[in-house]
């Protein structure tokens, strides 16, 4: 049995002089599950953008450098797979680690999977990480032409049994043309995480980290 790691939207910072932001020290604490026999290894690590928080987390919403939060879970899995959310930037993108792979638009192999992802949200283009509603869906059903097993959003769709916020046409779109499982964050979703979306599936991941088991023949959180 092996596992998968699936987070998004760890806005915050390490408490005390460290002041790391939030994801650094979340991915230590599944390292030292891992040693002590809690969880399995990862396999890889899915990554669902807005990992960035301001030095004195005086307000959500700042946009910065998140690099260290991809390097740290490079430490911890052989495979990080991302897309920005729309507070993400890299400081530096060509000294992240070899194993770290940002998603806009392709489809990438790990772990036996087919894993595409978009970056962004849908929104003015003159502001980051946004595109028109048009332009965002032709790049996600880009790759949901590709049939990947999964898709990372940053911005996903809405529940609309219960009501829960999310994106009408990035619903629309993957109910009538996508059948594996949407992983995503940006809006805050309570218990269940996870529906049904057309022939396919939806997970939030907005604040929590989810751990997938895989065992021979079945997938168990």
């Amino acid at each position: 049995m092996d596992a998968l790691i699936f987070s998004s939207d760890l806005q915050g910072r390490e408490d005390g002089g460290a002041n790391r932001l939030m994801g650094v020290p979340v991915a230590e604490a599944l390292m030292a599950l891992v040693g002590e026999g809690t969880i399995p290894q990862p396999q890889a690590a899915f990554l669902c953008g807005d990992l960035y928080d301001y030095p004195d987390c005086h307000k959500r919403g700042g946009t910065g450098p998140v690099d260290e939060v991809y390097e740290a879970f490079a430490r911890l899995v052989p495979q990080v797979l991302a897309v920005h959310g729309n507070h993400d930037e890299l400081a530096d993108p060509k000294t992240l680690p070899r194993n770290v792979q940002i998603l806009d638009g392709q489809v990438f192999n790990t772990a036996g999977l087919r894993v595409g992802g978009v970056s962004g949200i849908i929104g003015s283009p003159r502001r980051h990480q946004r595109r028109d509603e048009e332009t965002f869906l032709e790049v996600m059903e880009s790759v949901s032409a590709r049939r990947p097993h999964i898709i990372l959003l940053h911005q996903g769709p809405e529940d609309i049994e219960r009501r829960r916020r999310g994106d009408p046409g990035i619903t629309l779109s993957l109910a009538t043309g996508y059948s594996g499982l949407t992983v995503f964050g940006h809006s805050h979703w309570d218990w269940p995480w996870l529906i049904s979306l057309g022939d396919g599936q939806a997970l939030n991941v907005d604040g929590r980290v989810v751990v997938l088991l895989r065992g021979d023949d079945h997938v168990c959180g």
